[in-house]
């Protein structure tokens, strides 16, 4: 075992302080940077994850776009049959189409965005993360285009409630 000499018996060089210094200063640097570089890769991980949770969300998106978009050509195209058979007068022998026409014509279907990453972006400040000044801003853009379909969407309902005939109760 080895014996250690107290402080107190020799005196110490000044070199060996400064060398005890210098490997002390030299520990906490080093930590420093170690810890730096630990939270930069923490934040390139967190961006890759979100821009992959994004792409998730798009596909999302445009599954229901597609869905909307069918919705929406089969409802032209119930439309477009309802309009030839009221202006050629064809009513007689054709009131199940037309009540099917005329219920099925009603109804709508909405496009209903995932928004979950940029939702957490915006409210967490995380989209500095994004480096691509580039990417984040298409992502905004997108965001700003889902929220004007929802507007439009909304103003869509407002003037269907508008239309709805008023139902007198029957005395």
């Amino acid at each position: 075992m080895e014996v250690h000499t107290h402080s107190h018996t020799a005196r110490k060089k000044w070199t060996h302080y400064f060398w005890e210094f210098l490997m002390l200063f030299l520990a906490v640097f080093c930590g420093f940077l170690a810890e730096y570089q630990l939270e930069h890769k923490i934040e390139r991980d967190r961006e890759k994850r979100f821009i992959e949770t994004f792409i998730e969300d798009l596909r999302s998106d445009t599954a229901d776009i597609s869905r909307v978009l069918r919705f929406r050509k089969q409802k032209m195209e119930r439309m477009d049959s309802l309009m030839l058979l009221l202006s050629t007068g064809q009513i007689k022998g054709n009131e199940n189409h037309l009540y099917f026409f005329g219920r099925t014509l009603i109804r709508t279907a909405s496009f209903i965005s995932n928004d979950r990453t940029i939702s957490q972006l915006k409210s967490s400040g995380s989209l500095r993360l994004i480096r691509n000044e580039q990417a984040a801003d298409s992502m905004m853009s997108y965001q700003s285009l889902v929220e004007t379909i929802h507007s439009n969407q909304e103003d869509d309902r407002i003037e269907k409630e508008g239309r709805r005939p008023c139902i007198i109760p029957y005395v």
